[in-house]
Order: structure tokens, then sequence, then C-alpha cells
């Protein structure tokens, strides 16, 4: 056997931060990015193909937001870390070649470009990488702060959704959810911008998008396969992990692993009727309770909301506003070391909430469907990624994926307004937002026969 890879703990020090980073759009960039989305779906993000369902509702959109009828903003369920790159390519790749027919028809300057303008959380560059952090500003992608201050972000917002230079994309559910069938809540600001775009007398559509993922060939044996490492990253063994149904090896695995956090966080678990969801509803709490006393930050609003909260406050530790260190005695610079350490300690017991919060054994009750079981599975190894010190970018995803983007039928912000006169402003913002939920989770829903081709029986 091979040596053991360990990851090593290194002590960080307090960076400068980048700042409000500028969408600057570059169409040679977008040409770039068109040339090289596929290879980098394939070698960095394991997506060997991409397919769009009902592709011809999305076509007619754009088209209708390029005739300068309407203002376009495309919604995508937000459901594993390749979301983004996948929009992209199959908008900028898949997409491009479907609507070169209607472009012949049209005059140069007339044409359907199948690009949008992505919001993305301005914190997901300090992970993402440097392509990334290159590639962004560069197709005009916008950074936002969730529930934080993002005047500058929505300054341009408000500009896009008034000018129309390119659709708006973004993912209503904030974060990955980690579930392809079921739909989180969704944050305020989508409904907020819409009503913006409609202040000059444009509709206003939303294109509701599902993202589902084939893990592989075989899906039973993908689960195997990753409770096999879920086996060695514990040093705790299944039973019979080779010859059981895979529901009843994931339901053991939950078990286990709800045991192993609850040590970890010295919970004293007196009544056994509790079952797996309340107690890891319970690990959640705790460990944001421990994030907040560390982080000097009160416990307000949603789990969401208390995640962000300490997310933003982390990176304003790591990252210091304006800091440089060549202007620093050697003790203020030791100091914000100090503080950059604590914010690495509280991020971390976030960064476990960030995923557990999804792990639900509802989720995957019988029959399941075997996109279910692999996304149950991948997210139980990622707690332990999260334990080890782990994010999203080291977060487990087998090679070979295939992807589906599937377009839901769209929501008219000018027929929600017609059944919500007479509503104040944040009880018509708030029928728009159910809208759109219930729209994703429609498209979510229809989807998933259609993907599915097989499901596991308890």
């Amino acid at each position: 056997m091979g040596k053991r890879k360990e990851r090593l703990m290194v002590l960080p020090r307090a960076t400068a931060g980048r700042g409000f980073v500028a969408p600057r759009y570059s169409a040679k960039a977008r040409r770039f990015m068109i040339v090289v989305g596929g290879w980098y779906l394939r070698i960095l993000e394991g997506v060997r193909h991409v397919e769009i369902a009902d592709a011809e509702l999305l076509i007619d959109e754009l088209e209708r937001f390029y005739n300068g009828e309407q203002r376009l903003v495309i919604a995508f369920r937000h459901v594993a870390k390749e979301d983004a790159p996948v929009m992209m390519y199959a908008l900028n790749r898949k997409l491009q070649r479907m609507i070169r027919k209607r472009n012949r028809t049209r005059r140069k300057e007339d044409r359907i470009i199948a690009h949008a303008r992505f919001l993305y959380g301005s914190d997901v560059l300090d992970w993402a990488g440097k392509a990334a952090a290159w590639l962004f500003p560069k197709i005009g992608c916008v950074p936002v702060q969730n529930r934080g201050n993002n005047k500058n972000g929505l300054d341009i917002l408000r500009r896009e959704m008034h000018d129309g230079t390119f659709p708006i994309a973004l993912a209503p559910e904030s974060q990955v959810t980690y579930h392809m069938y079921r739909c989180s809540p969704l944050a305020a600001g989508v409904a907020s911008l819409a009503v913006w775009g409609g202040s000059d007398d444009k509709e206003v559509t939303i294109m509701p998008v599902a993202i589902g993922y084939r893990h592989g060939d075989d899906p039973l044996q993908v689960i195997r396969n990753v409770m096999h490492r879920w086996e060695q990253q514990t040093g705790l063994h299944l039973q019979n992990p080779e010859s059981r149904p895979p529901l009843a090896l994931l339901h053991e695995a939950t078990q286990l692993t709800v045991e192993l956090l609850e040590q970890l966080y010295a919970i004293d678990r007196k009544e056994d009727t509790v079952n797996l969801r309340e107690r890891i509803l319970h690990i959640c709490e705790i460990a944001m309770r421990k994030a907040e006393m560390l982080a000097l930050v009160e416990p307000q609003g949603s789990l969401l909301d208390r995640l962000f909260r300490i997310r933003y406050s982390a990176v304003e530790a790591i990252h210091p506003h304006r800091f440089n260190p060549n202007q620093l005695p050697q003790l203020g610079r030791s100091i914000a070391d100090f503080h950059a350490l604590e914010a690495h300690v509280y991020a971390r017991h976030s960064q476990l909430v960030d995923v557990l919060q999804y792990v639900d054994p509802s989720y995957i009750a019988a029959p399941c469907s075997t996109g279910r079981a692999c996304e149950y599975a991948l997210s139980l190894l990622d707690v332990l990624n999260r334990v080890q010190g782990g994010n999203i970018n080291t977060r487990y995803s087998p090679k070979g994926k295939k992807a589906l983007v599937s377009v839901g039928s769209p929501v008219r912000v000018s027929e929600i307004g017609e059944t919500t006169k007479g509503l104040s402003r944040k009880e018509r913002l708030s029928k728009l937002s159910e809208a759109i939920f219930e729209a994703l989770q429609t498209t979510s829903e229809a989807m998933e026969p259609l993907w599915e081709p097989q499901v596991f029986d308890a």
C-alpha cells in the first residue's frame, strides 16, 4: 500500500483582501472561455458531458430580451460546486450552437448572444483559484455579499436591469444546497432584482433552471466507493458494505457520523427517541454557538443568516480591509495574524454546518432515485472533509459525471403583479419570491423521473 496522504494544518497569516472586483467584460475573454470551457469541465470539474433539456424555451426568452421586449433573469438551482461552470458552458457553447439558425435571419448588431452576467459570492475567489479570479471579472461576473453590504454590486445590477446589456444569471438559494430535487428557501434579492427591472415599464421574466448530475454509469458502485472512503477516514467499519442495500449503508453511516460529531462537541444525548434529523440540527446549533462565541457575533436570524454572518466576519479577519503589513509594527502584524488564526477556527465550525445542515435522511426515503443516494453519500463524506479543515473546494466528487441543465416555464413578473394589487411592497415581493420558488421546485421535480434511470428500494 502507498503512503497515506495526510492533510497538514497550516497556521494562517492575515493577508490583504481583493476588495470589490468590478466586472470588466471582454469579448476576447468570453471567446477564450468558450474554447477552453469543455476541457476545464472534463479535467478540473470531472464533468464529461452536458445536456440541455427544453432549450427552446430559453432561446425564445433570449430573443425577446435582445428584441428589447423584456428584461431577463436566469435563476438556476445551486446543487453542486460545478454548477456555475456547467451553466456558463451550457449557455456559451451548447446553447450558442443552437441559436445560430436564428442569428442568420438577424442583422449582425441584433444577433443573440447566449451569455449572461453571473452573480457570485464575494468570497468565492478566495478558494476558487487564480483562473477564476482572472476570468470572472473579464466575462462580466458581479460579486455580491449575501446578507451583507452590497452597494457596489447593487449599483451595477440596477444599471444592468435597466440597460439590459446581458441577462442576469444567479442562484437564488444563496449557496450550494446539495439537493438536486429539493429546493431550499430563496434569498429576497431575486424578487427585488426583478422589481427593479420592471420599474421602466418593461416586462421582466425569470427563467427557472434545474441542474442534475449523474455521478457514474454504475451508481451502486459509486456509493460503495464513497462509503469505502468514509470507512478509511473514520477508521470505522460498516456492516457487510459489499452486499447490503445502499440505503441501509447510508443510514448506518449517518448514524455513526452523527455519533462522531456528538463526541466532537461533547453532546450528551439522553433521549433515545430523538430522531437523526433532530440530532443533526442540534449539532448544527452547538457548532454555530461555538463559532459565534469565538467571533463575538450575536446569533440572529435563520441558520443560513448566521452562517453568512460568520463567513464574512472570518473573511474580514483573514483579509482585513486596506491591510498593509509593511506599514504595521511587528506587534501589530502579530495581532492581525492572531485574529486571522481565531477566524480560521470559528470558520471551521461554520464550514461543518455549511454541509451538515443538508444531511437529511428523509431525502433518501425509499424508493429513492440513484441520484439522491449518490448526493447523500457525497455529503456524508464531505462532513468528514469539513471536520478535517476542508471546504467546498476540497469536497470529493467522482470524475466522469454527466450534467443536465433543465429549463422550466417562465415566470412573468407582470402576471404576478396582477394578482398582488393592493398589497404592500413587502407582500408583493414575498408573493413573487414564492412564485419563483415554486417554479424552481416544479422544474426540479419534473427533471427527476426523466434524468434518473433507476431507483433504490429500502
